[in-house]
């Protein structure tokens, strides 16, 4: 770039356009007697309005703040020393006034920041958008958002900062000369960080394992849905057809009559205690009530304080049972008694009658196990699949 008072290129053109045309050769007078031709001339052309020309900073007016950091600006052969800078324009100093032929001049320029020992040069295109006073010409960039906003925006960050002091025309830097110091979490011991992570695999692998015995459980174990009741050891005295209760005695005395049932055909069914034993009448059993086949009516108990286990169990669960599932009975007590599950003539009756569950009664695989400390608590039965019987709880015995 020439020196900013001389004539820029683009007004040259214009200069020899408004230059006075050439000189005519002389005209010569006409012939005499000769007609004078009249020499008109066609009117000038009007000029061309001139276009309404853009402030200065139009869109960057106060968009961005103006620092005072010392660079040096070089466009062509000028070399112009800065006055001020934003991330839109640059500002350099120049003697006296802007020549106003100058404005909207495009050219590539250089932007050079000193730093003590080596220096930082910014390539960048910028238009020359006026002047803010006289003494200054303003650089605004032409695209602002070029390859060196980053560098440029670094260089303004740190001076806003205080990480950048001017001294002179020169820049030094007094930020931070260390790196910041480490969390507290990254300073933790290697040791410290390999138990964590130890910690952590063993804390997995247990929800891992806890998650595989789960699944195995649900796939090889059920549960009967019928409560099982630890009762006393005693023989039933059944019903043997339908029909009521027409004579209730619990104070028989062996051989003597201790209920009576009419039945719906029209007999009367009397019923002899078999021996001198303790009667207990089943709940729900009173005179008047009505009863159907095998209900149990009262049950005897003689002098042996022994333990029974009755419940009725599921077709399907029966079916497992038979196919060598391992029955479990879970005390409400916390204790798993293996145990057998063994069927009568009532089971047999009522899978013939298609009833969904049948009556069982229940043995201890370990003689022993229950005790008549046992009678009243309340137990669930579990079907275990032979699959894992031994892997889950050794056969005959109780945890």
């Amino acid at each position: 770039m020439s020196d900013p008072f001389s004539i820029p290129p683009q007004t040259k053109a214009q200069t020899a356009a408004q230059a006075p045309a050439q000189a005519m050769p002389p005209r010569k007078d006409p012939a005499p007697g000769a007609a004078a031709a009249p020499a008109a001339m066609p009117p000038p052309a009007p000029a061309p309005a001139a276009p309404r020309p853009l402030p200065a900073d139009f869109a960057y007016d106060s968009e961005h703040p103006v620092l005072a950091v010392p660079f040096t600006a070089t466009m062509g052969e000028a070399r112009l020393d800065g006055t001020g800078l934003s991330v839109a324009a640059a500002y350099v100093a120049i003697d006296g006034a802007l020549d106003q032929r100058w404005i909207n001049h495009r050219a590539p320029a250089r932007l050079q920041f000193a730093f003590d020992g080596f220096s930082v040069v910014l390539e960048a295109g910028v238009m020359i958008a006026g002047s803010r006073q006289p003494g200054e010409m303003t650089l605004q960039f032409i695209d602002p958002l070029g390859a060196h906003l980053p560098q440029l925006r670094h260089i303004l960050n740190s001076h806003i900062a205080g990480d950048l002091v001017s001294l002179g025309g020169f820049l030094s830097y007094s930020g931070p000369t260390k790196p910041r110091a480490a969390r507290a979490a990254e300073a933790t011991s290697a040791f410290g960080r390999r138990l964590r992570s130890l910690g952590v695999a063993a804390l997995s692998l247990a929800l891992i394992a806890a998650a595989i015995g789960l699944l195995i459980s649900r796939a090889t174990q059920t549960y009967e849905p019928r409560p099982v009741f630890i009762e006393r050891e005693g023989r039933d005295m059944r019903a043997t057809t339908a029909g009521q209760i027409a004579y209730l005695n619990p104070q028989a005395k062996s051989g003597e009559v201790v209920f009576t049932i009419n039945s719906n055909t029209g007999d009367v069914l009397n019923f002899q205690l078999p021996c001198d034993c303790e009667v207990s009448v089943t709940e729900g059993i009173f005179e008047g009530a009505t009863v159907l086949p095998f209900d149990v009516i009262l049950s005897i108990f003689e002098s042996t304080l022994g333990v029974r286990v009755q419940t009725q169990i599921s077709i399907e669960g029966l079916a497992k049972v038979m196919n060598g599932d391992q029955a479990i009975l879970d005390i409400n007590d916390g204790r798993s008694v293996p145990v057998r599950v063994e069927t009568s003539s009532a089971t047999t009756a009522a899978a013939l009658r298609g009833d969904p569950s049948v009556p069982v009664r229940i043995v201890a695989e370990q003689p022993g196990t229950l005790t008549p400390a046992d009678i009243g608590k309340a137990a669930r039965l579990r079907l275990s699949s032979s699959w894992f019987r031994d892997l889950l709880i050794p056969t005959g015995q109780a945890k």
